[in-house]
């Protein structure tokens, strides 16, 4: 089970080792994708909303990172490179969720499910229980941005948008999680 820290996104790059050429590519691939893991995890898991969508959205990710390595230019780029992949996938599977309807199964509620920290740490936090009405295209922007830490330029090429329609959509998650802080304090007054 992984925590998530108050430091959740903003670990930085790590410091690029430089590769020999005796190692193989899935050495290379080991030790540039072994310090993006619990970062990646973590963004995953701000977007996708759940653990075990983190996870199966992460290990996807790095997969399709390892069958398309051959695409990537400069390993100093690798959380860049490895981070557009994450969002990728993660609005591959939101697009999927919001297709597909899920039917309970008679008597399969409430058998305990287990500890959620990504839900755990939504709930307790009012900023990310806002940001759950928002569209998928403006939340990857608000997290990318403001959890990530990212500059827009950095979410524009992450997400593979034009800037203009980044900070568009940033403003129109901000919007909303204003209407949203008006309607939770409107609700607490009544």
């Amino acid at each position: 089970m992984k925590v998530i820290g108050e430091d959740a996104l903003s670990s930085g790059p790590r410091p690029v080792v430089p590769l020999r050429g005796a190692q193989t590519a899935e050495a290379r691939f080991r030790s540039l994708a072994s310090g993006e893991l619990d970062r990646s995890y973590r963004l995953a898991g701000l977007l996708m909303g759940n653990a075990a969508d983190a996870e199966d959205a992460t290990q996807e990710a790095l997969l399709r990172a390892w069958s398309s390595l051959a695409s990537l230019r400069d390993p100093a780029g690798f959380q860049a490179w490895f981070d557009r992949i994450l969002v990728n996938v993660c609005r591959d599977r939101m697009r999927r969720r919001s297709r597909i309807q899920f039917i309970d199964l008679e008597g399969s509620e409430d058998r305990g499910s287990p500890y959620d920290p990504f839900a755990a740490f939504i709930e307790r936090d009012a900023i990310l229980q806002a940001m759950t009405g928002m569209r998928d295209e403006c939340r990857r922007v608000v997290v990318l941005h403001y959890w990530a830490d990212l500059p827009l330029a950095d979410v524009a090429a992450r997400l593979g948008l034009p800037l203009g329609t980044v900070k568009s959509r940033l403003s129109e998650g901000r919007e909303h999680l204003r209407t949203s802080a008006v309607r939770s304090a409107d609700g607490k007054r009544g």
